[in-house]
Formats: C-alpha cells, sequence, structure tokens
C-alpha cells in the first residue's frame, strides 16, 4: 500500500488574522501558521532584531543641573532601529545599532533623527548596558550620545536607557530611550508593484536631457507608529529595491516615514532617507500631497528636490505581500510535511517549528521563485508540532 497523504490548500494574505490550521489525527499534530516578519529572527542566528521605541521614550533639550536654567523642549519621540549582536563575551554581549528612524515633533512639525552606533549589555556582579549612538537631529551636525555603563533597569531584550552629549550637566540634548522588539504581526511586508518607476535626469525648465523610466522592484515593510483623529503613521523599515536601467541594476536601499489620512481630503506623505547604488543617502519627500483613500495601498511618487531641475524621482506603487499556499500534504512513510509556496520572486520564506507556539525555531530558509517553491520538512516523532512560514528580507 502507497503511503497516506492528506490534502489541503490555502490561497490568503499573509496576516495574523488570516492562517492555516492542519491537524491530523496520526501520531503527530501538524499546525501550518502563515506569520510576516521583517528582522525578527532570534538574536542567536546573528540577524538583526526591529526594535520600536515605546511611549515614554522622549526627547529633551534645555539646562541641567547644576546650571540654573529651564529645560526648553521635552517632547515624545517615535520610530524603529535595528538591533544585530557582533560578539558574545565572558562579561558583556555586544550589539551593533543600525537603522535608527526617529521622529521629534519641536515646533508641530516632525523633525527626522538617524544615526547609529552600539549597545552592550552584561556585567560581572549586576546587570549593566551602555548605549552609544552618533546621532543627526534634522539638518544639525551629528553628535555623538552616550549613556556610559549604567545599571539596567529593563530586562533584556526591552531596552531602558538614557543618552546625551553632555552627560545631563548644564545645556544639553538628551534621549530617553525606552524600546522592544516589534511584534511579529506589527511587521507589514509590502512588494512593489507592476507601474513603480525609477528615473533620474533634468525636469521641468532646466536645459539638460531627461533619463530613461525604468522600472524597479522590490520589498520593504511597515509598522505602525501612531494613531491620531487625523493620521495613521507608520515607520518603514528594510527598503530593498533595484532599478532596472539599460546598464545594469541600480540597489536602492533605505527606510523613513509614511503617514495617511486628513480632515477633509485623503492625503499621504512618503519620507525615505534612501541610498542608490552606494552613493551618499539622500532624503526623498514631496510633502503631504493628496492621494492614500486606497490604503492600504500605496501610490505616491518621491524625489529629492520636487522634480525640479536635476533629480531623481521614484514613483511608488506598492501592496501588501500576499504568500499563498497552494498545496500541503502530510506524507507518513517518510516523516516528511510537504507545503508548496508562491509569493513575490526573490523574497525569502523562512520556516519555523514550535512545541507550544510560544517559542519558534527556524528550520529552513529559502528563496520564492517564479515557478513558486516546494518545502519538505522532517516531523519529530510522537509529538506534536507547530510549523509557520513567514517572509522575511
Amino acid at each position: 500500500m502507497g503511503p497516506t497523504k492528506k490534502q489541503f490548500s490555502l490561497n490568503r494574505l499573509a496576516s495574523p488574522s488570516n492562517f492555516l490550521s492542519a491537524i491530523r489525527n496520526l501520531s503527530r499534530a501538524v499546525v501550518l501558521l502563515l506569520g510576516i516578519g521583517a528582522v525578527s529572527t532570534p538574536a542567536s542566528a546573528q540577524t538583526g532584531t526591529l526594535y520600536r521605541l515605546n511611549e515614554d521614550s522622549t526627547f529633551q533639550q534645555g539646562c541641567f543641573p547644576p546650571c540654573l536654567c529651564p529645560i526648553m523642549i521635552s517632547v515624545p519621540v517615535k520610530g524603529t532601529f535595528v538591533l544585530t549582536p557582533t560578539g558574545f563575551g565572558e562579561l558583556f554581549n555586544t550589539y551593533a545599532v543600525t537603522d535608527v528612524n526617529w521622529l521629534v515633533s519641536i515646533g508641530g512639525s516632525n523633525t527626522t533623527v538617524t544615526g547609529s552606533g552600539t549597545y552592550i549589555i552584561g556585567g560581572e556582579f549586576a546587570l549593566q548596558q551602555q548605549l552609544s549612538l552618533d546621532l543627526q537631529v534634522g539638518g544639525d551636525k551629528v553628535r555623538h550620545f552616550d549613556s556610559g555603563l549604567v545599571t539596567g533597569p529593563a530586562p533584556f531584550p526591552d531596552i531602558k536607557v538614557t543618552i546625551s552629549v553632555n552627560g545631563q550637566r548644564c545645556f544639553d540634548t538628551v534621549f530617553e530611550v525606552s524600546a522592544s522588539p516589534v511584534p511579529l504581526d506589527q511587521i507589514h511586508p509590502y512588494s512593489l508593484l507592476a507601474g513603480s518607476t525609477f528615473q533620474r535626469g533634468c525636469f521641468e525648465a532646466c536645459d539638460c536631457a531627461i533619463g530613461p523610466l525604468d522600472p524597479i522592484v522590490g520589498t520593504f515593510a511597515l509598522v505602525p507608529l501612531d494613531t491620531t483623529p487625523l493620521f495613521r503613521e507608520f515607520a518603514v523599515v528594510n527598503a530593498r529595491w533595484l532599478a532596472l536601467d539599460s546598464s545594469g541594476r541600480l540597489p536602492v536601499r533605505g527606510f523613513g516615514t509614511y503617514k495617511v489620512g486628513g480632515e477633509f481630503a485623503v492625503q499621504q506623505q512618503l519620507k525615505l532617507l534612501l541610498t542608490v547604488d552606494g552613493e551618499d543617502s539622500a532624503l526623498f519627500d514631496r510633502g503631504l500631497v493628496s492621494g492614500g483613500g486606497n490604503f492600504p495601498r500605496i501610490d505616491i511618487p518621491i524625489s529629492i528636490s520636487g522634480a525640479v531641475c536635476f533629480d531623481t524621482v521614484i514613483n511608488i506603487q506598492a501592496a501588501p505581500i500576499v504568500l499563498s499556499i497552494t498545496k500541503g500534504s502530510l506524507n507518513d512513510s517518510n516523516n516528511l510535511f510537504q507545503m508548496r509556496m508562491s509569493g513575490p520572486s526573490g523574497s525569502n520564506v523562512v520556516v519555523e517549528v514550535s512545541a507550544n507556539l510560544r517559542a519558534w525555531t527556524p528550520v529552513q530558509t529559502n528563496a520564492l521563485t517564479l515557478e513558486g517553491l516546494e518545502l519538505s520538512v522532517p516531523l519529530a516523532t510522537n509529538q506534536s508540532q507547530f510549523f509557520r512560514a513567514r517572509l522575511v528580507p
């Protein structure tokens, strides 16, 4: 008699509210969950973890003791960063902090904070931590912010620490950093659609040639930051695009923010700090413009100088990524769970296993192709297992 197989199928938007359960009354149970992730695999895997600032994070600027003058600014700060392990020592573990993508509301307008640095945590007798960042606040020059080595009040992986330029003495600029890893169900992956374009050259009245209109492909993710009566605000993380010009492929990388809403008409703003083909990073922004009525689809042009004279213009048309399972089967003879997936070509899919739906261990990572992806996952004997598949950068 041939091996026993039981079939199931799925075609759904990959989100935490849509998942597939396939439980078989055999010597084991298998559940396949569709999840979405960006950079949130365990730190032990030497990959980055996406963090988001909590509501008690603040930006302060003014006078601190022993100087006698008031603090001039004290406002919330919101945004994301990536924490990646770089070493594990006898006393301290070290991490790189990259893609700092924060917003501070000063005088009624958002000021962007970008930068990078390091984080260490450990100690011989008491748990200590140190956060050191080189940050640029708006158009100011880059300055070094440091907490020094201090006792850590938050249980890692949560981070709660104060960083400043002058050690909080006299006139100083201070960030109260309170951050936690972003849950997987709050990282919403997007893919650029056909119709997204990349163009360089002269626009408007300037007398020079305009470049070809080239297609651009790739992915990014949205992470919720704030919701007000007028706007929804998101961090844009892990933009990884390729502009397909006649001479080859131009990589485009970066991050930023997106907001959508409005009082009378729907408006949107996409502001990204992008690096094109290894050039210096540039801010792409067209301001708050009409559009966004079809959200979660996004359709908006962005540029460096408003498409005036020499400029780079990227027309973004994007939608949430769809990950589909077209076939799945449980093969009892060779102890394998088999499935077929389809989704955006080039995207990576990681399959993870759990015994309790809390702790997850990656077992396979594969790249999707135009033809889809066939996966075979080995099963444990005489125990319940849960599987989930999610998209990663």
